[in-house]
């Protein structure tokens, strides 16, 4: 209950800080739209310019500047104020994170004798929990990426409306940027739809699509990866693939954010009973007793915990070897279901 609530809370503070970041990230793009027109039209008016254009054009002119200035003072205050806010819910954030590390230290020993249990209510939870972790992660993924690039559009093509009959060059630079956009943003669609669904695993075997997904991260130049498969998956169940595929991933790209390693091993046993994984890495490593630290408390992904609970509800089990300066060693296993024909 104390967890929720903090969670709750926690969410709360932590979507109200992005909106604001996101709101200032658009007032900042207006604020510089709104400087550069206002700097265009002040280009236009020159002693030649004014020489030869209507006097009424010209107070028009000058009105529309001194608007466009009164636009530009308060979007700065805006600014200005929101930059206050979002430090003042960093800190609120930082001291809640503290709080909840604590809390959650107490409720994994709950978790334990649950898992020990195989509670029925408790399996159906966690289903809910995973599934509403995904659907947060799929709307973050939207909201940083497509929202965004959506966004700056409508922002530059009402600065190509306001500066098109004025200075067409630049107008035609916004379009030709706004191109790139768009293709950027087709793109960020393609790999959402691929993270929801690897179209590789309902094309070729579980073990072949690690193979290009470890092939695509040592393309990266960051790391060394070496990978071994012993046995083959043989028509293993697409729920097991898809589960197994996704954890490696993700054990991979927190190596690549965080351990500093320089090399990675994955190995796949497909034995008669059991699948066995394992990935070890070179890397810091990290104090396992102090695990729950590592947990995304943003919610952007399933983190360490939700491995463990995305593996339990295939009846299987993930252990973690580790400490400070010693690399990590990551063991999955599960059983091998078939898919029934």
């Amino acid at each position: 209950m104390v967890i929720n609530y903090l969670e709750n809370l926690y969410q709360g503070l932590y979507e109200k800080k992005i909106n604001l970041e996101r709101e200032n990230q658009k007032k900042e793009i207006l604020l510089r739209d709104n400087i550069k027109f206002v700097q265009t039209l002040e280009n236009t008016l020159d002693e030649n310019y004014e020489s030869f254009s209507p006097r009424k054009v010209d107070e028009e002119s000058h009105h529309k500047i001194n608007s466009l200035m009164d636009e530009q003072r308060q979007l700065e205050e805006e600014i200005r104020l929101n930059k206050i806010e979002i430090v003042d819910l960093s800190i609120k954030i930082s001291e809640l994170e503290n709080i909840m590390k604590e809390a959650r230290a107490n409720e994994r020993l709950l978790f334990s004798n649950q898992i020990e249990q195989s509670d029925d209510k408790i399996y159906k939870r966690n289903i809910l929990e995973i599934q509403e972790m995904e659907r947060q992660r799929i709307a973050r993924d939207m909201h940083d990426t497509v929202v965004q690039n959506l966004t700056s559009l409508i922002h530059k093509i009402e600065l190509c409306d306001k500066i098109g009959d004025v200075d067409p060059v630049r107008c035609k630079l916004e379009l030709r940027f706004m191109k790139n956009i768009i293709r950027d943003t087709i793109q960020d669609l393609r790999e959402i739809i691929f993270d929801l669904r690897p179209f590789s695993l309902e094309e070729i075997s579980l073990e072949n699509a690690i193979e290009r997904e470890l092939l695509k991260i040592r393309g990266f130049g960051i790391v060394n990866i070496s990978y071994e498969v012993e046995g083959k998956s043989d028509n293993l169940s697409h729920i097991i693939s898809l589960t197994v595929f996704r954890v490696i991933q993700e054990v991979c790209n927190n190596v690549l954010k965080h351990a500093q390693a320089n090399n990675i091993f994955v190995k796949l046993s497909f034995m008669k009973e059991e699948l066995l994984v394992l990935i070890k890495d070179d890397g810091n490593g990290f104090d396992v007793n102090a695990i729950d630290h590592f947990e995304r408390l943003d919610n952007s992904g399933f983190g360490i915990s939700m491995m463990r609970e995305r593996v339990y509800l295939l009846s299987g089990k993930v252990e973690f070897n580790s400490k400070p300066g010693d690399g990590t060693e990551v063991i999955i296993k599960v059983p091998m279901l078939k898919e029934e024909k």
